[in-house]
């Protein structure tokens, strides 16, 4: 009786954070458009412009439905509620993620130029993290390895700011980014069932559903991007959650393709010390160019180098790649 509890409310955290975000949607996309939010959709023969800070809905579908799932939980005193870990460790999980969001919002309003300036100051922003550490050890090859203060004060905040940085970086295509994202978060949540049944995924459900609701306007032909608010958004959430689930390994396991990307992007801009260049060009045939100089300094890049592929086609191969590893994990770990 318990767990058909649990499942409706679960069930219900799904749809608050889906049918919130389908509603903040419309209304900022119109902000947006209002005070000129835009910018050039790439890869598309009309050159239009569309809003790119659409992770600011995502943000208040999520905390739309976290607010609602602790009304009801509030006005029903007597049940014993789902969140195993207690609504103080909610709290710290999702304030790591506000924070990642609203420097996402300052990345897409300033603009800093230095990268490394970012990294500082996201990897400042995932010590909150150490709050939520009960279990300081990794599992790795069988043996377990119990790390203490280094681990929820340096390797932890080290792991979400990484995370995070990868996820934004795996970018440039309409979807790109946040199919993948989709992918990855569906997987932890497979995951977690698998680890621990039901109790865990109130850390990552309603992320997913605020994910699920924004992916129809971002997949190809986007109406509205992501921005760095919601590309930091979500990868700050799957960073913390395979933290506070202790999934680091699988984790890195299903971001392989992430990290690839991250390695040829370090090796060719912070390496070779080539200009970067963030967009190719479009063939009259619909199909990407990728820059001469940069065929080898992401995923997306090589990709279309490789093959005559158009932008549509690109991601779907993208996000074919990211499943394949998400898939193998489950089975490996």
């Amino acid at each position: 009786m318990e767990d058909i509890q649990t499942i409706y409310k679960l069930i219900l955290i799904f749809l608050y954070s889906f049918f919130s975000t389908s509603w903040a949607l419309p209304y900022v996309n119109s902000r947006l458009i209002k005070f000129n939010y835009m910018v050039e959709d790439k890869y598309k023969k009309t050159k239009n412009k569309i809003p790119y800070m659409g992770g600011m809905a995502i943000l208040g579908g999520i905390l739309i439905s976290l607010s609602l799932s602790q009304i009801f939980e509030t006005l029903n005193p007597g049940d014993k509620g789902f969140i195993s870990h207690g609504i103080g460790s909610l709290f710290i999980f999702y304030f790591i993620i506000l924070i990642y969001a609203l420097f996402g919002v300052l990345d897409d309003l300033f603009k800093p130029k230095k990268r490394y300036d970012k990294i500082i100051a996201i990897l400042l922003l995932s010590f909150p993290i150490a709050s939520l550490m009960t279990d300081t050890s990794i599992d790795i090859f069988s043996l377990n390895w119990e790390l203490g203060g280094v681990y929820s004060l340096i390797l932890a905040p080290i792991y979400i700011m990484v995370v995070a940085n990868l996820v934004n970086l795996h970018s440039g295509y309409n979807g790109l980014a946040m199919g993948n994202a989709w992918l990855i978060l569906l997987t932890i949540l497979i995951k977690s069932y698998m680890q621990s049944g039901l109790e865990n995924l109130i850390f990552v459900l309603p992320v997913f559903g605020a994910l699920t609701a924004f992916l129809p306007w971002n997949i190809y032909p986007a109406k509205m991007l992501e921005g760095n608010v919601g590309s930091f958004l979500i990868g700050g959430a799957i960073g913390a959650s395979l933290i506070a689930l202790n999934m680091e390994i699988f984790g890195i396991f299903i971001l392989i393709p992430h990290i690839i990307n991250f390695i040829m992007d370090t090796l060719t801009i912070a390496i070779l010390k080539k200009k970067d260049v963030k967009f190719g060009n479009l063939r009259k045939d619909g199909t990407i160019e990728a820059p001469p100089s940069m065929k080898f300094k992401s995923l997306k890049f090589l990709l279309v180098s490789w093959f005559r592929l158009t932008e549509s086609q690109a991601t779907n191969m993208l996000m074919f790649l990211t499943a394949s590893f998400c898939i193998l994990g489950l089975f490996l770990f």
